[in-house]
């Protein structure tokens, strides 16, 4: 009987679900094998510079192995493409930053540098991030549960189709604060915590 509850114990221990800023690891002793992910979010973004960084809101390591982010483009096939996916070993740190950056920085088609040294390939979005045209992007884990998305716009004629919104080179769309805040214009702060909020980011064309 002693055994039965002690076994009854560590099984309530290892099921015990979490919530959005947590981790659940189902391991091979409770017949899983996969890792649940969740607190990983799209933290800010930048279409002047391309790049695109996740935040981790969770007090863990977590793996991003499997992890995937979704670009809805209504020219691709089905109007969506997975543009990235994380790599078996690639991790993001409790309350670190992972940067990943657009395949177009060493595309010469695309006016980039074919010099361009990315951190590692891992690290490599496919296509661009425009500022001034109308975004949506989604974050998943391996389970296809979505953990966070930044929308700017309406879809309109059709998702990365739709330009003359405010283009502001000068500012990236952030979360203010970092992983929980509302989206807003804010100082670049590339792989380190965001900065204040400068200006709203408009959701209309400019006429």
């Amino acid at each position: 009987m002693k055994k039965f509850f002690a076994f009854a114990a560590m099984a309530a221990v290892a099921l015990t679900s979490c919530d959005g800023n947590e981790i659940n690891v189902d391991g091979p002793n409770n017949g899983g094998g996969e890792t649940k992910v969740s607190g990983i979010v799209l933290n800010e973004l930048s279409g002047a510079d391309k790049f695109i960084e996740l935040y981790n809101t969770t007090d863990e390591e977590v793996s991003l192995e499997g992890v995937y982010m979704v670009k809805y483009d209504s020219s691709k096939e089905g109007g969506q493409s997975t543009t990235w996916t994380g790599k078996a070993g690639m991790k993001i740190a409790a309350k670190g930053f992972v940067v990943l950056e657009s395949s177009d920085l060493a595309d010469e088609a695309e006016g980039g540098d074919p010099n361009y040294v990315y951190e590692s390939e891992n690290h490599v979005f496919k296509g661009g991030l425009s500022g001034k045209k109308n975004v949506f992007i989604e974050l998943y884990n391996a389970k296809d549960e979505k953990l966070s998305e930044f929308k700017r716009g309406d879809e309109g004629a059709g998702w990365n189709q739709v330009s003359g919104y405010n283009n502001d080179k000068q500012h990236t769309f952030s979360r203010v604060p970092d992983g929980t805040g509302e989206w807003a214009y804010a100082d670049p702060t590339k792989g380190a915590a965001n900065g204040a909020k400068v200006a709203d980011i408009e959701q209309q064309p400019e006429m």
